[in-house]
């Protein structure tokens, strides 16, 4: 059976099947921030915010961090390749998953550069204990980058939607949907969304299902999945357009946020908050425009956190966060600093 045919289990389960990757996390002592990022991962463990990859001002990286609500710890251990746009999600119990991604941020842009372009891409899918990585093995989606994927803790699924993919030096947005179950994939053969890449994506426990908005090119519709089918939440008045957002929400109880992104011509710092199907805009302090961000919750501590992304000129390494009902506010900085213009 090729990769990508037909639903069912695919993939080889975690642990003997697995390569596991590295022994501890202890946290190094030579630096003490992450820096700027952007097109990072980031997930809640159920005890940090984890930090993985991304691309700094220069160079794309493969390192993992955790924030705590104090202070930055990287974790000296080895784990996937350096990545950005890398989709993942915590299931908030001592697990994230890593899926996808692409080996550059942006590259060469040129068709001729391009026809190569595929070999960028990964296809791997990576599990985080909170001491560890482990790969898993087998079958499993093919290689994407900026897919969307969310942890539904009702159904115990990561739930994983589109990206782009390249074919004969032309960009294929998917619009493809899988499920894992902590052990292998299976593929739903679904209508649903169009294809895209850059959805934002979360788990929404009012409405009990997972929740995608917009994506490329700055899509306004929102779309629930129920473990069988997707379906679209009818607007009266749509929202704007949005690709790239940073999206989050508790697992239990409270609202689905989502904020920035691009909207087919700027950056922007909006926050939105999902309420009953219905998108609304919240008024007061928040980060400076951008995309490229990422957000998670923080269930221990009761905050939306955001972390990084640019703004077209500076990438950023500001931490800001969101907890009860108060504003956006920052409670680290870092940077930011000019993306060097080096194809990375």
């Amino acid at each position: 059976m090729t990769r990508g045919e037909a639903s069912g289990l695919l993939g080889a389960a975690i642990g003997c099947a697995g390569l596991v990757v590295g022994l501890s996390a202890s946290p190094l002592q030579d630096q003490d921030d992450p820096g700027v990022r952007n097109g990072h991962a980031f997930a809640y463990d159920g005890r940090v915010s984890l930090l993985f990859g991304g691309a700094t001002d220069r160079e794309v990286v493969g390192d993992t961090w955790g924030w705590d609500g104090r202070a930055w710890q990287r974790f000296a251990v080895p784990g996937p390749p350096a990545r950005t746009f890398a989709a993942a999600a915590g299931d908030g119990q001592g697990r994230v998953f890593l899926v996808g991604g692409s080996r550059v941020l942006f590259g060469d842009d040129t068709v001729a550069a391009n026809r190569n372009a595929a070999t960028r891409l990964l296809g791997d899918t990576w599990v985080w204990d909170g001491t560890r990585w482990t790969e898993v093995t087998g079958n499993q989606p093919s290689p994407r980058a900026e897919a969307a994927a969310a942890w539904d803790p009702k159904r115990q699924r990561l739930v994983l939607f589109g990206g782009y993919s390249w074919a004969d030096g032309t960009r294929t947005y998917l619009q493809d949907t899988w499920e894992f179950n902590g052990k292998a994939w299976a593929r739903f053969a679904t209508g649903g969304p169009s294809p895209r890449s850059g959805a934002a994506i979360a788990f929404d426990p009012e409405l009990g299902q997972v929740v995608l908005f917009g994506g490329s090119p700055a899509k306004n519709d929102t779309w629930v999945w129920d473990g069988t089918a997707w379906s679209e939440v009818p607007a009266p008045t749509p929202p704007p357009g949005r690709y790239d957002a940073a999206m989050a929400a508790p697992p239990a109880g409270g609202s689905v946020l989502r904020f920035g992104g691009w909207d087919g011509q700027a950056r922007t710092a909006d926050t939105w908050r999902l309420r009953g199907g219905l998108w609304t805009v919240l008024k007061g302090d928040a980060p400076p425009p951008r995309n490229y961000a990422a957000m998670t919750y923080d269930v221990k501590r009761g905050c939306y956190v955001l972390f990084g992304g640019q703004d077209g000129v500076n990438v950023f390494g500001d931490v800001w966060e969101r907890c009860g009902t108060t504003d956006w506010k920052r409670v680290a900085k870092t940077g930011p600093r000019e993306r060097v213009a080096n194809g990375h």
